[in-house]
């Protein structure tokens, strides 16, 4: 079972370390100065062999000339503790039973020059503190609690610092400290830790946030299974955002789960002018049947720069091969949201091609000589063999049926390709084909329609293959076409392309290079068979109403 996870608000600010004093009762007058106590378990007996220690309340664990201050006993049968000749101040309490791995803090126990007796305290299982970080005020350092021998490392880049083992109790302050022990930042103050649970502190300088409900039931988009790693596209317009909050590009903009964890995004679009923006969030789980599960949005702070990971929201290692959002310029490269960096090459493209797409912007293709080619990938991860599983998916607009085959995506007409054709019917047809060496081209085909939007979802699966427009299973079998007459190799010596076939097809007939007349937006590739539940929640959540995405306003 998942541990419950409390939630604290955190400010930055320059280190100004106080706490609220302890009150312990005193012995009778002497020079010698003594702290004892008792410490107990968590059923209340005492705890024998504890380690206990006394420490300074300012207490630095990166200071070396410190360590000497800190004053170290083992408690009895009788779970006693005592300290002599101590010096006058405050202190804290720390004490671990490390056979049991239970812990218990004290803090501000005022020491004067009287025999001084603390409560009595008892050892329950520790908690975890995360606390979330912008990207920009993540350095190299140590993350401390002042006081205790409570320290963990920090390392620059990472958006989140866990601090584990932590005694129950309220911590009056977290630090963070550069590695030469300068720049000391306060990040947290009396942070309430409870025993085996995760206290997740956000940084609160960004000024605003907004929760963002994934809803998944029949008010929203309708899904039942789960899915998982999945890219959700999150919209923004004047009605759901307002952009003069935000910094430039959305640069302060952040995503967490419910649960303070940070999450990978990546921004495709972002109009601060026209107010749209178009970003995607990588998910980990996203429930079938369900309309409560969220995530956070933050944004509006002049001091925080994040950094968008597209290639860890389209991650290879969830089966992301190639995604083009083909939002560029028409005469610029086209990149690759993977870390593969299958960047593409437009030929024959100009700075009119953008056009309006179903997520920010799309390609137009002007039907004569505009394509896109991605190099150096006719061998490797987009070259699947005839039993191989991947999914090619596009959303697609057709100018126009004018019995011209268009092509959509493809790796060549004799390996595989996603097209409008009018085989074999005469009738426009959004149609898979994937070639086999043996008996040649294996077709799934459905009725296409022209001047509107479509989500074309391919599925090879083994032998099998399974054609999908806007998520409805439209065909889940094939026709087998062969050439009797010639003989025509499976080749896999072609780049993958958009737009047009890079050699010519040949047979039947004469089809050409099969150039693509209108346009095209969200070109993906996966290595896995996308399921049914997957190719859904993609067109629910990519469409223009996206019914998957719900916007929450929330205070700080």
């Amino acid at each position: 079972m998942k541990s419950p996870v409390l939630y604290v608000v955190l400010v930055f600010i320059v280190v100004m370390i106080g706490s609220c004093v302890q009150p312990v009762s005193q012995g009778g007058g002497g020079s010698e100065v003594e702290v004892t106590g008792l410490v107990y378990t968590s059923d209340n007996t005492p705890a024998v062999a504890t380690q206990v220690k006394l420490i300074p309340q300012n207490f630095n664990a990166l200071s070396e000339a410190a360590a000497h201050e800190v004053l170290v006993d083992t408690s009895d049968t009788d779970g006693h503790y005592s300290f002599k000749n101590v010096k006058q101040g405050i202190y804290n309490i720390q004490a671990v039973k490390i056979d049991e791995r239970t812990r218990m803090l004290i803090t501000g126990i005022v020491v004067d020059d009287h025999q001084n007796v603390v409560p009595a305290g008892r050892l329950l299982l520790p908690g975890v503190v995360k606390l979330m970080l912008p990207y920009s005020k993540s350095h190299n350092g140590f993350a401390r609690i002042p006081g205790t021998d409570i320290i963990t490392p920090v390392t620059a880049g990472k958006s989140e610092i866990i601090i584990d083992s932590v005694p129950e109790g309220i911590v009056p302050s977290i630090v963070f400290s550069n590695t030469d022990d300068t720049g000391n930042v306060v990040l947290a103050r009396d942070v309430q830790v409870v025993s085996s649970q995760t206290t997740a502190i956000i940084d609160t300088s960004w000024h605003y946030k907004q929760q963002i409900v994934l809803n998944t039931s029949v008010s929203g988009a309708n899904v039942t299974g789960t899915v998982y790693k999945f890219p959700v596209l999150v919209r923004l317009t004047k009605a759901t955002f307002n952009f003069s909050q935000a910094q430039n590009h959305g640069n302060d903009i952040c995503f967490t789960s419910i649960d303070g964890r940070p999450l990978y995004h990546e921004i495709e679009q972002w109009d601060s002018i026209g107010t749209t923006a178009s970003l995607w969030v990588m998910v980990d789980t996203i429930s079938g049947n369900n309309s409560s599960q969220s995530i956070m949005m933050y944004w509006g702070s002049p001091d925080v720069t994040t950094s968008p990971l597209s290639q860890s929201v389209f991650d290879t290692a969830a089966g992301f091969e190639g995604v083009w959002h083909l939002n560029e310029a028409g005469d610029e490269n086209v990149i690759d949201a993977t870390g593969n960096h299958f960047d593409g090459i437009a030929y024959h493209m100009s700075t009119l091609s953008p056009a309006r797409g179903v997520i920010g912007y799309a390609h137009q293709f002007d039907g004569d000589s505009g394509y896109i080619r991605m190099p150096n990938t006719a061998s490797g991860k987009l070259n699947f063999s005839e039993t191989d599983t991947f999914t090619l998916s596009a959303w697609v607009y057709a100018d126009t049926f004018d019995n011209v085959y268009r092509t959509i995506a493809t790796k060549g007409y004799q390996q595989y390709f996603l097209q409008l054709s009018y085989f074999p019917s005469g009738s426009p047809l959004w149609q898979l084909s994937t070639y086999y060496q043996q008996d040649n081209w294996h077709m799934s085909d459905y009725t296409a329609t022209a001047r509107s939007w479509v989500l074309l979802t391919c599925v090879k699966q083994g032998n099998s293959q399974y054609l999908y427009c806007n998520s409805e299973l439209v065909d889940n079998s094939t026709t087998v076409y062969s050439h009797k007459d010639v003989v025509l190799n499976r080749d896999t010596t072609d780049d993958f392309s958009i737009g047009r076939f890079l050699k010519e097809a040949t047979y039947p007939t004469k089809f050409g290079y099969c150039y693509f007349k209108g346009k095209i937006d969200e070109v993906r590739v996966s290595s896995v068979a996308r399921s049914a539940d997957w190719i859904r929640l993609s067109y629910m959540n990519q469409r223009n109403d996206n019914t998957l995405v719900q916007f929450k306003q929330v205070n700080f």
